[in-house]
């Protein structure tokens, strides 16, 4: 017997049984708070947040080491109550692409489907999700790491008194771009442990490798790369104007997304 296509657009009968985007919605906030390394992943992000900035503050949050005092001028120190981005980065792009592979996992993408035939209210869902997660998320952890170090009076390379909010909006956004890339990823390979791979190239390899790039090639990837970029709104000095930075970033997801939406409606599950 020859199997069976859920097709993206399913008969009538199935159209009046599709969920609602609400209805998606919901469903998929359940699926992520239920999912326990999904969960697990947000808590350790914003455990590494916060707990980076009061080690920060404990020992006197030095800017930026002196063997690579060179590479932080070039690229604009991050904020040093904020650093730990690198880690929580990474965490909340798992978030992103667990919301897909550990549906594949399970076999529960096909039930997905079954309940939510247009695919891309699905993908949608998945997407508003995980990236409402990360904003929340990642903007409070990020907030709260901000008036730590403002709150400490730092230093060189410390926080201002003003522009907390705006920068943890930033950092926020920038956590949420960050776990958009991550679902596109997954539906575009489908399992953990290669989107997870593809997600620590983009996000960490890259960007410490661009160095030994020839010139220009090393200065367009240090500044130019989208995650390297994007992390501009939470630098001292930034490289980029920190918006445009940021929206560099947001177009690169964008691009991703795109790509794995077609992919979604085109692929027989």
């Amino acid at each position: 017997m020859c199997a069976t296509r859920v097709h993206p657009d399913a008969g009538s009968g199935a159209r009046h049984a599709s969920a609602t985007f609400r209805n998606a919605l919901w469903a998929e906030w359940t699926k992520i708070r239920t999912l326990r390394s999904a969960r697990d992943a947000v808590l350790a992000a914003a455990a590494v947040l916060v707990l980076c900035a009061v080690f920060g503050v404990l020992a006197g949050r030095a800017p930026c080491r002196e063997a690579v005092a060179a590479e932080c001028a070039a690229l604009g120190a991050v904020r040093p109550s904020l650093r730990a981005y690198y880690l929580a980065q990474i965490a909340f792009g798992l978030v992103g692409v667990l919301a897909v592979t550990s549906e594949h996992t399970t076999g529960m993408i096909g039930t997905s489907l079954a309940a939510t035939p247009r695919r891309g209210r699905l993908l949608a869902a998945k997407a508003a999700v995980c990236a409402l997660v990360a904003l929340l998320v990642g903007g409070g952890a990020s907030a709260a790491a901000l008036l730590l170090a403002r709150s400490a009076d730092a230093g060189p390379g410390g926080l201002p008194g003003a522009g907390v909010l705006p920068t943890a909006a930033g950092a926020g956004l920038y956590l949420a771009l960050v776990a958009l890339a991550g679902l596109a990823v997954g539906v575009l390979v489908r399992t953990t442990a290669a989107a997870l791979v593809v997600l620590v190239v983009a996000t960490l390899v890259v960007p410490a490798l661009s160095p030994l790039l020839p010139s220009p090639l090393d200065d367009l990837a240090r500044t130019y790369w989208p995650v390297t970029a994007g992390a501009q709104i939470m630098a001292v000095q930034p490289a980029l104007p920190p918006w445009a930075g940021l929206g560099l970033l947001a177009a690169a997801a964008a691009v991703a997304l795109a790509a794995a939406a077609v992919v979604f409606h085109r692929r027989e599950y």
